[in-house]
């Protein structure tokens, strides 16, 4: 019998394969007679294709095939469908949703965008081979910024699209908003930038693609996160029957959201597997990635607050120009709309909000989720204008979060945004978070700091988001005659350790051993659906199908288990792995094991009788929320900037497994300072060009620059909203991080006179505000177009 318990902090499972070598991942992968693929990109951001010439590619030693644009209009392809969460503008007419082939038929819209797929006997033919193909642009004037998209006389994108608008959003109560402002004591306004990242995950994207005639099916082994939606999207395009498609992903080394969606790549690679009758391998190589991967973020916001004299929050109003790439593209014109607008206010009390978000087509690579996708932006927003305006007003910034709190008695409690938010205690995480900090010695660490020639900066940044994903999952179960236990899920773990949490939940349900569990995930084989890994979704959903499937199997071993011990169902009650009537017991290893012999089933009942499946499905989503606190040190002449101290106190409802929630916080940590500090999507604003299209261009944090953190959890509110009491976990680093590290660190340059540097806070950038003394334009991103 398992001694295992939710809320045990149990090492990773999965960590010895990885460790050891023995992980297989997509590169891993390889098939007899396999051939390799490239990718001809565009070079140009805004292009005209008038001819592609493949002739002397197909002339090089060893090139199988080359397909281009003329062969994916004669098969008659289909565009790759926009899965977007808000489908309408404001006056209810559809969003802007431009077809988006695999390869490009009239125009190249994006540095990068795919031309035409070589595929040859070995990776080097391929490249090589890929250089001789001859593409003739006809250059067109590009736009990267989408606030000077949306001008009169900007270049455009689509020509039936006007002003590259895709969606126009609106959310909440205008007129309420309006009245408050013009009540108001006080109104501040800053614009504020959300800088454009990409995900950058250990492992590039990848795919094997193979086609049996015989059976005229595929199956495609691919660095996915969601196999399911992902199969679905592909066999659209193929115009096949998703019967027809298996997909698989090997393990996966990281997504953070941008693997979440379809790519062109793989229906390019199941087609060349068609055409030649052999498997083709791709993989993406690391600059490629950059031109080609999702990006995400990119907003331009002015956020205005509204205030009484006493600084009690009157109103919040947020305008929002969030440029999506070339292509509404699945969460792309969801994350600056309605993703950035339903947790606005965050765990503050505002009587009235309104927000105004705009989705932009501009000449970059398409948007996707990024770690949050909407929920980070949106407390970036108002924990800087939150923090802008305690400056400004000569307010204590932690007293003026202190007084707009939601008290614990206000809840449950729908904002203006129309967030039911139904369980927490906001004020308490504040004031446990800056006890955390408070054992640092705050003050000891200040006079060290400053004895060194530096600025010592602290700040602290509540937030609020909402968690969920994708509403149904699958969890299977099946008992074999070895003593195994096979979990298939449709989740799909890039790292978070769901071969150990998910496994947890089912051992401590059924209190069997969790070393005979064997765990299969992110395979359409195995499981008939999935919403694969997104929104924090693999415990709220994916736990809940699990401990859902784990007592529903209790129930069906009922009558096996009185049967062996000679009692009626109605009496055998389950409690920590043992089946009980009156003063005799059976263990659920025993009952296990009496399923798989028909002489000891009750009659009626086959063998096998407790393999079951079970989906599903969450009602509403849950609302995970916290506090980060951080403490920095800055050097005034370089304009370095060092973490002293981080802290965080968590409420994620019923902790599955403390230890994977740490792992869990202290990425998104990781994450987020690196957005706050270094990292930067840059493209040049006259060509288009992509110029961080390498690690010696785009920064990311090394582990000596990610401080120590100390993390906390409150589980005195579990949510009501799923059976476990869970509420998601693995996007809320990303969330209280930037601005908890971007106002530490202005924090430190208040003496200069600085109160904002848009992210990332690089050492020049503070430098050169250093020496500006502090001199901005609060209005400098959006101008007229707010």
């Amino acid at each position: 019998m398992s001694n295992v318990k939710i809320g045990e902090s149990l090492k990773r499972f999965e960590d010895h394969r990885f460790l050891t070598g023995h992980g297989r991942y997509i590169d891993d992968v390889n098939l007899d007679g396999q051939a390799r693929a490239v990718v001809v990109r565009a070079a140009y951001a805004h292009a005209a294709l008038k001819s592609i010439d493949t002739s002397a590619a197909m002339d090089m030693d060893g090139v199988l095939l080359v397909v281009t644009r003329d062969d994916w209009q004669r098969e008659g392809f289909k565009p790759m469908p926009t899965k977007s969460g808000v489908k309408n503008n404001a006056d209810g007419t559809p969003l802007k949703e431009p077809p988006r082939h695999c390869l490009a038929i009239d125009r190249v819209r994006y540095v990068g965008e795919p031309v035409a797929l070589v595929v040859a006997e070995t990776l080097s033919q391929a490249q090589a081979a890929a250089e001789m193909v001859e593409v003739d642009y006809e250059e067109l004037p590009a736009v990267v910024d989408p606030v000077e998209a949306l001008k009169p006389g900007a270049p455009q994108l689509w020509d039936d699209i006007p002003n590259n608008l895709c969606l126009n959003f609106e959310l909440g109560d205008k007129a309420g908003t309006d009245k408050a402002f013009a009540e108001a004591d006080h109104v501040v306004s800053l614009d504020v930038l959300n800088n454009r990242v990409t995900a950058v995950p250990i492992e590039t994207r990848g795919c094997v693609a193979a086609y049996d005639a015989a059976a005229d099916k595929y199956t495609l082994w691919n660095a996915s996160q969601n196999v399911h939606a992902n199969r679905d999207t592909f066999a659209e395009v193929l115009n096949i029957d998703k019967s027809q498609l298996d997909h698989i992903a090997p393990d996966v080394g990281g997504g953070f959201g941008a693997k979440n969606s379809g790519y062109p790549e793989p229906p390019l690679c199941l087609y060349a597997a068609k055409r030649l009758g052999r498997p083709v391998k791709w993989i993406n190589s690391r600059s490629e990635s950059f031109l080609s991967d999702t990006h995400g973020r990119g907003q331009m916001s002015r956020v205005e607050l509204a205030l009484t004299k006493d600084g009690t929050f009157l109103g919040l109003r947020t305008t929002t120009v969030g440029g999506i790439g070339a292509y509404a593209w699945t969460v792309g014109p969801f994350t600056p709309t309605g993703g950035s607008a339903r947790t606005q206010g965050g765990p503050y009390n505002f009587p009235a909000m309104h927000y105004w978000g705009r989705a932009v087509f501009i000449n970059t690579a398409p948007m996707d989720p990024y770690r949050g996708a909407g929920r980070p932006e949106a407390t970036f927003q108002i924990e800087r204008i939150v923090e802008y305006a305690a400056r400004k007003l000569g307010f204590d910034p932690i007293e003026l979060r202190r007084k707009n709190l939601m008290p614990k008695e206000m809840l449950p409690h729908k904002t203006p945004m129309g967030l039911d938010v139904d369980s927490g205690d906001f004020p308490l995480l504040f004031e446990e978070t800056l006890k955390m900090a408070d054992k640092a010695d705050l003050g000891a660490l200040r006079a060290k700091t400053e004895s060194a020639g530096k600025k010592f900066g602290f700040a602290v940044a509540p937030y609020l988001e909402c968690t969920g994903g994708g509403p149904k999952e699958h969890a299977g179960v099946t008992f074999n005659k070895d003593g195994s236990i096979e979990l298939s899920v449709g989740t799909s773990s890039t790292g978070m350790g769901h071969e150990t949490s998910l496994a947890q939940i089912l051992a401590a349900n059924l209190g069997v051993e969790m070393d005979r569990i064997k765990f299969r995930q992110s395979d359409t084989t195995a499981t008939p659906l999935g919403g694969g890994h997104g929104g924090s979704r693999g415990m709220e959903v994916g736990g809940n199908a699990v401990q859902q499937a784990a007592q529903e199997i209790i129930e069906l071993a009922k009558p096996v288990a009185a049967r062996l011990l000679q009692s009626e169902t109605n009496e055998v009650e389950f409690e920590d792995g043992t089946f009980k009537a009156g003063a005799s017991s059976v263990s659920m290893n025993d009952v296990i094991d009496a399923s798989m012999d028909k002489d000891k089933l009750p009659e009626g009942m086959e063998e096998g009788c407790l393999d079951h499946s079970s989906v599903f499905e969450r009602g509403v989503i849950s609302i995970p929320n916290g506090v980060h606190a951080a403490a920095v040190a800055v050097d005034p002449d370089t304009g370095t900037v060092e973490f002293l101290g981080y802290w965080v106190m968590d409420d994620f409802g019923t902790i599955i497994n403390p230890m994977l929630a740490d792992g869990q916080v202290m990425g998104g940590v990781a994450q987020g300072i690196g957005q706050a500090l270094l990292e930067d999507i840059v493209y040049d604003p006259e060509t288009g060009q992509l110029v961080t299209g390498s690690l010696m261009d785009y920064g990311l944090p090394h582990a000596d620059e990610i401080p120590n953190m100390e993390i906390g959890y409150y589980e005195g509110a579990p949510t009501k909203k799923n059976p476990l009491g869970v509420k998601g976990a693995g996007e809320a680093g990303c969330v209280g991080a930037c601005p908890a590290a971007v106002n530490a660190v202005l924090d430190a340059l208040k003496d200069y006179g600085v109160t904002h540097i848009d992210m990332p806070l690089t050492p020049q950038k503070v430098w050169k505000a250093i020496q500006a003394k502090g001199a901005f334009d609060p209005k400098g991103l959006l101008g007229d177009a707010a």
